[in-house]
């Protein structure tokens, strides 16, 4: 049999060799072990044994199960995801050697076995993490052989005790970001100007003893004591305690996940000196759809620090001597390892995404803090949620502009919807958009008023219905005679308040409240526009220019009064109302 394989342009999917059988994906080693043998799509693989499994007598179904899971029909075909697997299952096995009454096979699993074993999850695990981990061992139990299913009561309790993934992560602050980003960017800095200096100093005819001792490292020789020729290559190579700097710029500048940042490819090509054309790995795409073509700004001359494109052809400068003495030469990563290894220069991810990486050191190194004076925790998934945030506040909160590598609501439900620095940002620009459009809606008014005059406010006065008459939430000194026609009014009621005919007494107040409740209430059912057209100007003139009028006890009063109906039907045609 061979592998699926991992399909791009120009490489062709590999195709399989008759029939795939589960079964045959399972053997047992010369220990007599049951092993699993995973190829990825992603170019790595590994062997998962049970020897170091409790039950042995679940291995071999269990076997069958993740050989369905990771094999070429299974949804696990990446080496970090089959791993994610793997360490779930072993700690499930784990759980129900430490039970009470223990499983010695599927078939003997029970309610209170589940039970326990999500108890023992929950307990010592947070829910961001804790929901994967059921996840993990629920999709291995589903596909056990008929011969070791478990208990569809037990897997039911599985599914309902698994709290579900967690809301999206909330990222930086906007200081908290930026000292992150400045760290990073002052590593990558001194990194360059380290390096440069060692390759002028092994390019210089009279470099003298120095120069030789870095000519034996560059060469693969070295020194007398480690700690020299660390040094020595220190000043040729990037080094791993390079690497966090390294990661978190690329993060923050390319806007782009770790994993994909990780597995960025050394093939590239520079369009017209002013972007980069890289081919991304994006495995969350879905099945076939892994790959795609982006165009990264280089950005002008000495600001390759800040342009994704500029950023990339710097790093792949500086990892070049590295990368062309690895054993695998196509990825973009490469650092120098030491001339104690078998392998002095490579990619730290060549084996496993999950490569240990000292970012504790780092932070320690740079004391960042967070806002509240804590040691800074760096999670890329924080830092990806920032750049999204930064770039929607740009984009005006267009989310169609801002969405860049996923869909819209990917955009929003997994990096905005949570955010704290968004959601405030986007309640100070619908405060701001709101007070426009009632300054709007006051001049609008106010413009109407000029030409018919406005309200006469009686805050102290109670008028005879004979001086008057009575409209639904005022009064009119001579509706047969609008100042603006001279003839008898045809204006909606809602134009009172911008006429010199309108009169208002206190009389009014309970009224004109219950018209606001109401006039607020219809805006959560129309388009904002068509609500500022329609009510706008009448709603601005009585928050503004009456209600102002009269004193505050005189409103609190009148809002304490039994509920008016506020005969909004009375300005609306049916079809009008929604």
């Amino acid at each position: 049999m061979s592998t699926r394989g991992s399909t791009r342009p120009g490489v062709r999917a590999v195709l399989l060799d008759g029939d795939y059988d589960v079964r045959s994906a399972v053997y047992r080693s010369p220990d007599g072990s049951v092993c699993v043998d995973f190829d990825g799509e992603d170019g790595r693989s590994r062997t998962f044994d049970f020897a170091d499994c409790e039950l042995p007598g679940w291995h071999e179904d269990l076997a069958v199960a993740v050989a369905a899971r990771i094999g070429p029909g299974g949804r696990l075909r990446t080496a970090s995801s089959a791993l994610a697997m793997w360490t779930p299952l072993k700690r499930f096995l784990r759980a129900l050697a430490g039970a009470d009454e223990v499983p010695l096979r599927p078939g003997q699993m029970r309610v209170e076995h589940a039970e326990f074993f999500a108890d023992s999850v929950a307990a010592t695990m947070q829910d961001a993490y804790a929901w994967r981990v059921v996840e993990h061992v629920v999709a291995v139990l589903r596909l056990l052989p008929p011969t070791g299913r478990v208990p569809d009561e037990a897997l039911d309790v599985l599914r309902v005790r698994n709290p579900g993934p967690p809301r999206s992560t909330s990222g930086y602050s906007q200081g908290e970001l930026r000292r992150l980003v400045a760290a990073a960017r002052a590593d990558v800095a001194a990194m360059r100007e380290r390096i440069a200096q060692g390759r002028a100093l092994i390019a210089a005819p009279d470099g003298g003893p120095e120069a030789e001792r870095l000519r034996t490292v560059a060469e693969g020789g070295r020194l007398e004591r480690l700690h020299d020729t660390r040094a020595a290559g220190r000043m040729l190579f990037p080094m791993s305690d390079d690497l966090p700097g390294m990661l978190v710029l690329m993060a923050a500048v390319s806007g782009r996940n770790i994993e994909t940042i990780k597995e960025l490819p050394a093939e590239h090509q520079v369009v017209e000196g002013k972007a980069v054309e890289v081919v991304l790995t994006k495995r969350r795409r879905g099945a076939r759809r892994w790959h795609e073509s982006v165009l990264w700004e280089i950005g002008p001359p000495g600001q390759g620090l800040r342009h994704p494109g500029g950023l990339y052809l710097l790093l792949h400068g500086l990892m070049a001597p590295s990368r062309s003495r690895a054993s695998d030469p196509q990825w973009f990563w490469a650092f120098f390892r030491g001339v104690y290894f078998g392998d002095q220069h490579g990619n730290p991810f060549r084996s496993a995404m999950t490569a240990g990486l000292p970012m504790s050191a780092w932070v320690d190194r740079h004391g960042l803090t967070d806002d509240a004076g804590a040691p800074m925790t760096v999670a890329f998934r924080r830092i990806r949620t920032s750049v999204e945030a930064r770039r929607t506040r740009q984009m005006g909160g267009h989310l169609p502009s801002a969405a860049r590598s996923n869909t819209v609501p990917v955009l929003f439900r997994n990096y905005l919807r949570e955010d704290p620095s968004t959601v405030e940002w986007a309640h100070e620009v619908m405060a701001d958009a709101l007070a426009d459009a009632e300054q709007a809606a006051l001049e609008a008014h106010r413009r109407l008023a000029d030409r018919a005059g406005r309200p006469e406010i009686l805050a102290d006065s109670v008028l005879s219905p004979a001086d008057i008459a009575e409209g639904p939430w005022s009064g009119c000194r001579d509706a047969e005679n609008h100042p603006v026609t001279g003839r008898a009014c045809r204006a909606s009621f809602l134009d009172c308040f911008h006429c010199g005919n309108c009169v208002i007494t206190p009389a009014h107040l309970p009224r004109l409240l219950a018209l606001l409740k109401a006039m607020d209430q219809r805006r959560r059912q129309m388009d904002d526009q068509v609500w500022w057209q329609r009510y706008g100007p009448a709603f601005a003139a009585i928050r503004h220019d009456v209600l102002s009028r009269f004193t505050p006890e005189q409103v609190r009063e009148a809002s304490s009064s039994p509920d008016h109906d506020a005969d909004l039907d009375l300005v609306e045609e049916p079809w009008q109302q929604p």
